[in-house]
């Protein structure tokens, strides 16, 4: 029996589940989440903090081995050089603050190892009367000892010597001998066990200690790939696409033709939407968000996804905050966020439906348009009468003004405001909860306007897949982020919103609409929803398969997003060229799928729409020379632009096609132009 047996903590009692680095990296990540706008320029990415990291190691090593001690640091040192080169915070607690960084890092140690799976075998061949942990690390050893315990391998060694604390090392050999001189022991009576050929078995063995090679086969290889993964992300992200490409093959196979290709196109096309929601929890982190919402119904599907990716709650060691859905709609809270009853108040929807009828009108603010049958006959404008620039339509002007009209559509409004309200304050929306997210697929924003409106008290910060350029003055209130394109920023990927309709059918949830809110018996409010029998054809036909695939592909990625320290914006790329290969190299099945969606348009069109629905040759022809018919077809090119899907029409005669090709083509290119003079124009006001 020997004396003293010590032991390696890493790759000995202890494996990582990923490259030691890593560690770090999301250690960085870790403090760039939490400082945000605070970080000094060159350092809002957590690769430059990792790197700056790095740098300060280096320079703390050689400033101790030139002071005579081996080439050692601790820890919390490193991370006060880092933050006050990194954090450009006024009244930095220096000390706190780097105590709590460490406890953050502990924290990601404790959830990124585990117990070494055979160790307890060999260690058990040497028996000792003492045993110690010996490492060569940074943190010290009353965290070793924390991290150990946590593995419940304490009762292996349950107290150790780590090199930051003595400034001594097992490389150098110096952390061997001070330990024979503080137990006055001699090197034959001392074995030592680690994984290390230079440190754990060369250096201890020239002394005279018992040294003995723990490696076993398959758990190094199995660390020599985890920690392949760390050279650069393409790699990473190769290994990620291989693990689901073998996992998927099960699923597949239980189903067939347009479920199997759905199921599998999911798989492909995961990134996407595991960017977008990575980007929501990276955004509520920096925001301070107190609570966090996603709106129905393609936010049934984000939250799935995000619940995925985020079991715990948590990235990067930040608690997340709590996420729920919220039942809401442009239906559901227009009509209840009316500030007056205006024509200049409705501009916030004609400005993107310029054409209305009274019944569509009546619909979009949730009325029964039988309502107002006879008020408006009374101006002589019948209720299905499609109105351009109903604004400018003097009898419009004359319904607006007309106290019978005020009277039925104010009450109605200000009884849903009642609502709407009562379900929001539910829900959690108090006065206490003033910083608030928000999560919905885009285009606008307009239910997060909306919801402003109505709580000017909240600040409502909103995460969508993309925006495009807003028609509506913003309320003070209301921040927005976009993790695809952005037009009210830059005109990057901006050919990407040409065609959202595939993505809003992909994201979509089987619930149905929200159409407005009523008490129960209890008094409680409760969402009304409308559920169509043939949109959810689609959606167990087709769209369910996918979103299981996207979920699939999900989990795995659960498992490296955080201790890879992986960010949306470097998913992004990717993610992005997915959108594109949706919408512009556009399955079959996908394709299928889409025509035959019978979509909910209540809000503004008053009526559910066929996505097959086209304008008719004659329209196309006639709208050079009909105010009408060319307003028409402008409509139809401002709510459908997936040039792609068009192309792939069969039931279209080629002249008929060819035209509205052309059509949403000199459309585009005018949307284009626009938008770049918009922000030429941005630019000048600056």
């Amino acid at each position: 029996m020997y004396k003293l047996k010590t032991l390696d903590v890493w790759d000995t009692l202890l494996r990582r589940k990923c490259h030691p680095d890593f560690i770090k990296l999301t250690a960085a990540r870790h403090l760039q989440l939490r400082f945000g706008q605070q970080l000094a320029e060159g350092f809002a990415d957590h690769w430059a903090i990792f790197r700056e990291r790095c740098q300060i190691e280096g320079e703390l090593a050689r400033a101790a081995a030139r002071q005579g001690s081996d080439d050692e640091y601790t820890l919390h040192h490193v991370l006060e050089v880092l933050l006050q080169r990194v954090v450009t915070a006024p009244d930095l607690e220096l000390a706190r603050v780097a105590d709590e960084l460490a406890a953050a890092e502990l924290a990601l140690e404790k959830a990124n190892t585990f117990p070494d799976p055979s160790c307890r075998h060999v260690i058990g061949q040497y028996p000792a009367e003492q045993t110690l942990f010996l490492s060569d690390f940074y943190m010290p050893a009353p965290m070793l000892r924390e991290l150990l315990h946590h593995h419940g391998l304490d009762d292996i060694a349950g107290d150790g010597i780590s090199s930051c604390d003595i400034r001594l090392n097992k490389r150098s050999g110096q952390l061997f001998h001070h330990v024979h001189e503080a137990f006055s022991l001699a090197p034959e009576h001392h074995v030592h066990i680690g994984d290390n050929h230079h440190s754990d078995v060369s250096i201890p063995g020239a002394i005279g200690i018992k040294s003995v090679h723990y490696l076993p086969e398959q758990a190094h290889a199995d660390r020599q790939l985890r920690e392949s993964l760390f050279t650069d992300r393409a790699t990473l992200f190769a290994h990620l696409d291989g693990i689901i490409a073998a996992s998927r093959q099960e699923a597949l196979e239980q189903r067939q033709g347009a479920a199997r290709t759905a199921f599998e196109l999911g798989t492909r096309a995961a990134p996407l939407w595991v960017g977008f929601c990575l980007s929501v929890a990276e955004q509520s982190i920096l925001e301070q968000l107190q609570r966090l919402f996603f709106f129905t119904r393609e936010g049934e599907f984000f939250i799935e996804v995000f619940r995925c990716l985020f079991p715990e709650g948590r990235l990067a060691g930040h608690a997340l905050p709590p996420a729920e859905t919220l039942e809401v709609s442009r239906l559901a809270t227009f009509g209840a966020s009316l500030r007056e009853l205006s024509t200049t108040e409705l501009m916030r929807m004609w400005n993107l439906y310029s054409s209305q009828s009274m019944f569509a009108l009546a619909r979009s603010l949730g009325l029964e348009p039988s309502t107002l049958e006879s008020v408006c006959a009374r101006h002589g404008i019948p209720l299905q009468e499609e109105i351009i620039y109903p604004w400018q339509d003097a009898r419009v002007q004359a319904l607006f003004a007309d106290g019978e009209f005020q009277s039925i559509v104010s009450g109605h409004c200000a009884a849903d405001r009642g609502l709407l309200l009562g379900y929001l304050a539910q829900r959690g929306l108090s006065a206490g909860v003033t910083r608030v997210g928000i999560v919905d697929i885009g285009w606008r924003g307009t239910i997060q306007d909306n919801l402003a409106h109505l709580l000017p008290g909240h600040t409502l910060f909103g995460h969508y897949l993309g925006l495009a350029r807003v028609l509506n003055e913003q309320p003070a209130n209301c921040r927005k982020f976009a993790f695809g394109p952005d037009l009210n920023k830059q005109v990057e990927a901006s050919h990407l919103l040409d065609a959202v309709a595939p993505l809003e059918m992909l994201s979509n949830s089987p619930h149905g609409s929200t159409e407005g809110y009523r008490r129960n018996a209890e008094g409680r409010v409760e969402a009304r929803r409308l559920v169509d029998e043939d949109e959810n054809a689609v959606h167990e036909q087709y769209v369910s398969h996918f979103q299981a695939g996207v979920l699939h592909a999900a989990r795995a990625w659960t498992e490296y997003l955080d201790n890879h320290a992986v960010s949306s914006a470097e998913l992004r790329p990717q993610a992005l060229a997915i959108w594109h290969s949706l919408v512009a190299q556009t399955p079959e099945d996908l394709f299928q799928a889409y025509n035959a969606l019978n979509h909910n348009e209540v809000f503004g069109v008053g009526q559910f729409v066929e996505q097959s629905s086209v304008p008719s040759m004659g329209v196309v022809l006639r709208a050079p020379f009909v105010r009408r018919d060319r307003h028409s077809l402008i409509q139809y090119i401002r709510q459908s632009q997936w040039a792609t899907g068009l192309k792939k029409r069969t039931d279209l005669n080629p002249m008929h096609k060819a035209l509205l090709t052309t059509a949403i083509s000199a459309g585009k290119v005018y949307k284009y132009m626009r938008v770049r003079w918009q922000h030429h124009q941005a630019k000048r006001g600056k």
